[in-house]
């Protein structure tokens, strides 16, 4: 057993003792105000060693930074805690876990300490790569908590929601109002997205290509500013930007330099554009192989898109990947939420191929995708929901009818 897999399961027999709690607590936390269950220590001596800690990230010290995260996680301290559900959910240090990752934030957020808005914000991204009937729902209620508890980012998540209708009613003026909170905050990713809609006047809103220009221009002088200063999430952006010619010229270049010092960084999104780009405008063997590698690495950090692109190559033939090998990577796809996924693993379970034909779990498979605002999904379940609809047709006419007359 590596040192790493030894932590992890220390970690989790160390919780038993409080996994019980914070099971209820799944449900019952986003609901309730918990400010009074537990108070945050204040001890300059763990700040000091937290801080240390930090440090060795830095440095690349992560397993160094772990053990510190560790030792004091377990006397209860709140930043530990949040510190090493942070590793746990990004591998730093430790075997990534993201059930593990959502159990030291279950702890943690039961606190009132400087971070708990930016737990109950990482409760809400965990949520949402989750595939359980009701985990959008949770995760709105867990940007609203942070929201709550003094975290702005919150309202990039809670635009979001409300713009495609995910775990709530779709509402716009809702939406727009967190995207403009988003903007002032200075979340230039969010930014961006409120400067398309109103260009394009996206859900029957009425376009304003004046407000959506004034948004963008702010929104890019961000990204590059914050790329610049290491934030690769604002290099995949502005990747994206110079790829599809949003409020600036086509750059096929920039896009690709902008993807790759975002991929460099360790965004698994920034490697599946770039394996996208490669693959799209592949010459040669080369270009390919390099493209299949940067899906490789996204899919190792379970990046849904990588893990569908990949199954999608492999479901075609393509670069001698083997075809059946698709329902592993769709799987892994589902269980992080990507709707993608679902939509291919759909269409697997309908016609029978690589796993047992199975019209109910199609129909479920296809109906997430279609609650997670995926147009491919919906199209999909519609075809499915009229197939059925046709064949329960055909079966009725089959039946003969009683005329209520009695043959003599």
């Amino acid at each position: 057993m590596t040192k790493a897999a030894s932590k992890s399961r220390f970690w989790k027999y160390l919780l038993l003792g409080t996994v019980f709690g914070i099971a209820g607590a799944i449900a019952m936390l986003p609901g309730q105000d918990t400010r009074s269950i537990k108070s945050s220590r204040i001890d300059p001596t763990v700040e000091e060693m937290i801080k240390q800690a930090r440090g060795l990230q830095k440095l690349g010290r992560w397993e160094a930074a772990a053990d510190v995260f560790t030792q004091l996680a377990n006397d209860g301290h709140p930043a530990a805690l949040f510190h090493l559900g942070r590793a746990y959910k990004n591998g730093w240090g430790v075997e990534q876990d993201l059930a593990q990752a959502r159990l030291i934030f279950m702890e943690a957020v039961r606190y009132s300490f400087e971070f708990r808005g930016e737990t109950a914000y990482e409760l809400g991204r965990l949520f949402q790569r989750s595939s359980g009937d009701q985990c959008a729902e949770i995760a709105l209620q867990w940007f609203t908590k942070a929201l709550e508890w003094d975290y702005p980012k919150a309202h990039v998540q809670l635009a979001k929601h409300f713009e495609r209708g995910i775990g709530t009613d779709r509402d716009l003026m809702i939406a727009f109002h967190h995207y403009e909170r988003a903007a002032i905050a200075g979340y230039p990713s969010s930014t961006i997205n409120y400067a398309r809609i109103l260009l394009t006047g996206r859900y029957g809103s009425t376009p304003d290509v004046e407000k959506a220009r004034f948004w963008a221009s702010r929104a890019i002088e961000g990204l590059e500013r914050k790329a610049r200063d290491g934030s690769a999430s604002s290099a995949k952006t502005l990747g994206r930007i110079f790829r599809d010619g949003e409020f600036v010229a086509v750059d096929q270049t920039l896009a690709k330099e902008w993807f790759l010092r975002s991929a460099d960084l360790g965004d698994a999104g920034a490697m599946h554009d770039l394996g996208q780009m490669l693959i799209a405008n592949s010459t040669d063997e080369k270009a390919a192989q390099e493209a299949l590698d940067w899906f490789r690495t996204a899919a190792k950090a379970e990046h849904g898109g990588a893990l569908t692109a990949l199954a999608r190559l492999h479901l075609q033939n393509k670069y001698d990947l083997e075809p059946k090998d698709a329902v592993a990577l769709l799987e892994r796809g589902v269980n992080v939420g990507h709707p993608g996924a679902m939509e291919e693993l759909a269409k697997l379970y309908v016609d029978g191929v690589f796993v047992e034909r199975d019209w109910t779990k199609a129909l479920e498979l296809a109906q997430k995708g279609a609650d997670r605002g995926h147009q491919g999904s919906a199209r999909f379940l519609k075809e499915l929901q009229q197939s059925n609809a046709a064949n329960l047709t055909i079966i009725e006419r089959s039946i003969p009818q009683a005329t209520g007359k009695q043959e003599g």
